[in-house]
């Protein structure tokens, strides 16, 4: 019987289309672990407002998805007006990591406004967590944000501050 090398075999298995359709041979996608380098993208200290939907063209290399889930969720916002504020509820964008991170917040001017962390989650983007104070720990960590986009402070449960990461 002949004996064929293990290498061939590997080879010959991948070659045959063996592993995950999506490309990943069978391995679940890991964010903090994507063989590709993070792209951060600073949009400085005032960050990108976007007040309507076209300008969300502004977030210059922003995913695609990502800039779709902003305007949807200022349509959200602004759909549920605050009785209490006379102006449109904008969303400001000041960091995004490509491999599913952004930091930013939504504001009403003369109202007020929270920072808000989103991830990419389940093929999707949504709010993980937004407040008036520093994020949480168990969420940064939960959602393995980069300290590029989470900063190097985070809360604790008990009102603590913490390093991160």
């Amino acid at each position: 019987m002949r004996r064929i090398p293990v290498l061939a075999i590997a080879f010959l298995l991948l070659a045959a289309g063996c592993g995950g359709s999506d490309g990943s041979n069978g391995r679940a996608y890991e964010p903090s672990k994507s063989p590709t380098a993070s792209t951060l993208i600073d949009y400085g200290d005032d960050g990108i407002t976007v007040a309507n939907a076209a300008d969300a063209d502004k977030l210059t290399g922003a995913p695609d998805d990502f800039e779709a889930f902003i305007v949807a969720d200022l349509q959200r916002q602004q759909d549920s007006k605050d009785e209490g504020c006379a102006e449109t509820p904008e969303i400001h964008v000041a960091k995004i990591d490509t491999r599913g991170w952004a930091a930013g917040g939504s504001f009403i001017p003369q109202c007020g406004g929270n920072a808000a962390l989103w991830a990419k989650v389940a093929g999707g983007w949504r709010e993980v967590w937004g407040g008036q104070t520093l994020p949480d720990c168990a969420v940064l960590e939960k959602f393995r944000f980069p300290a590029t986009i989470a900063g190097t402070e985070c809360g604790t449960a008990d009102g603590g501050t913490h390093r991160y990461p």
